[in-house]
């Protein structure tokens, strides 16, 4: 039996705030100290996960992150047409099981972002500052799916702030993706493809359908930022298998979630604390805590500081008793600098006279 915790945006990358590096995350750091601690070139969560499956973490991201969006909620891998939403549900587009194309078919994500253009720089913000309502995410992609259906594409957005396409197989365009993108000059960063759509057009026409609608008329009065374009990225179709890794997957994360779907494990909501967590000797369990992540993507400096020092309390004192009871527990770290993965086991516990480092040294 064995546990990982997977939690991202904890270990800040060299450009973060010194202020936010210094942070003390006693706990945590007791256990690295005792921990065999491998470093990885790899540089998010969602590439650890992919890694961890077996599978490339740009290829079908969307489709995986669908299926654990719930999108549909009724989709089983038996179901080839797949799609069944209404207008009556919050995912927002009416597509028929009498379509040969569910979620089986080629999509990328579609995240709603604010595009921001000064005199040097044209660059994206995350959806994460944006806090976009389930009217906002109805109506605008209302407006893209009337905008776009020529082009054969078609919008949802099963949850407020992930939206995705369906795109025809032949459109499918190679992309960045978006946690790659923000904060960057775009310029050289936007999707392009092999058919007849111009992808890099695609963009900005979705700015012209989105900037002067009703929606963001409002959110600008309101001193809030637009939602004026969208970032298509994650291109491909689900996996044709998923090895199941785990017996059960805590997780709130979407890609985490739907590789949960996939791959036949339990799948439960993203657990408050290590101790609430359970498992039979036979049962290798994985567990993400995105609080860090959120407010380090909101650039909330306040918050992130706040939820690492409650991540130190609720995750990482346990590490001790968790080792008790799993045998083996890792705790994966990704990062710009790419990640660390601390293992620990029961011999972990005597190293009592290795030194402790700030998590920055990690």
């Amino acid at each position: 039996m064995s546990l990982d915790v997977l939690v991202p945006d904890l270990l800040l990358p060299a450009g973060a705030p010194p202020e936010l590096r210094a942070l003390r995350l006693p706990e945590l750091e007791r256990w690295l100290a005792r921990a065999d601690v491998e470093k990885l070139p790899l540089f998010s969560a969602r590439a650890w996960l992919a890694q961890n499956f077996g599978l490339d973490a740009r290829t079908g991201a969307a489709a995986i992150a669908l299926a654990g969006d719930d999108g549909p909620r009724a989709w089983s891998r038996d179901e080839p047409a797949g799609i069944a939403w209404s207008r009556d549900e919050p995912a927002g587009i009416a597509w028929s099981r009498d379509e040969p194309a569910g979620i089986e078919s080629t999509w990328l994500r579609a995240d709603p972002v604010h595009f921001l253009v000064d005199r040097d720089r044209a660059t994206l913000h995350d959806t994460a500052i944006l806090g976009v309502t389930r009217a906002e995410a109805d109506a605008l992609t209302a407006a893209l799916q009337a905008h776009f259906a020529a082009d054969g594409l078609a919008f949802a957005a099963p949850v407020p702030e992930r939206w995705y396409v369906r795109v025809p197989p032949a459109e499918m365009p190679a992309t960045t993706p978006l946690d790659e993108a923000v904060g960057r000059d775009i310029v050289g960063l936007l999707p392009r493809g092999p058919g007849r759509i111009n992808w890099p057009g695609a963009f900005t026409e979705a700015q012209m359908v989105l900037g002067a609608h009703p929606v963001n008329v409002a959110r600008e009065s309101r001193g809030e930022p637009a939602i004026n374009s969208v970032w298509f990225w994650g291109e491909g179709a689900l996996p044709a298998s998923v090895e199941q890794r785990y017996k059960r997957i805590h997780s709130n994360d979407a890609y985490a979630r739907g590789l949960a779907t996939l791959s036949n494990a339990a799948l439960a909501p993203g657990a408050a604390s290590i101790a609430v967590i359970e498992g039979s000797e036979s049962d290798d369990i994985l567990a993400t805590v995105e609080s860090a992540s959120l407010a380090w993507r909101r650039g909330d400096a306040a918050a992130w500081t706040q939820a690492a020092r409650d991540l130190d309390a609720a995750w990482f004192a346990g590490l001790g008793d968790a080792i008790k009871r799993f045998g083996r527990v890792r705790v994966v770290l990704p990062s710009a600098g790419g990640a660390r993965v601390a293992s620990l086991t029961p011999a972990s516990r005597w190293r009592w006279f290795r030194g402790r480092a700030p998590l920055a040294h990690a």
